[in-house]
């Protein structure tokens, strides 16, 4: 199994575009800008068919350390927000092998 990077993703869009590779760094940086973005702003982003993002508020929680100094005993972990990720019904399926 392969990593795949962002450079990477850009020649790809280049070759769909079928121009040269700046084409396809254009292409994906303003998707990626306007997806970051819309989540900076409080926006759920979806993409029909791949997913969608959010940004999720996630409570003040205790945790048991596991590492460091602190190792074995709880600590606070403060209330934050974090990007959500749900995969679309296509790429759930492309992913399960049954596309």
């Amino acid at each position: 199994m392969a990593t795949l990077r962002k450079g990477d993703l850009a020649a790809r869009v280049a070759d769909k575009l079928g121009g040269p590779r700046s084409w396809g760094d254009g292409a994906l940086n303003a998707v990626l800008d306007s997806v970051r973005e819309a989540l900076e702003s409080g926006d759920r982003v979806v993409l029909t068919g791949f997913g969608s993002f959010e940004s999720r508020q996630v409570k003040e929680r205790q945790v048991r350390a596991i590492k460091g100094r602190q190792a074995g005993q709880r600590v606070t972990v403060p209330a934050h927000k974090r990007v959500g990720f749900t995969p679309g019904s296509d790429l759930a399926a492309a992913v399960r092998g049954k596309k």
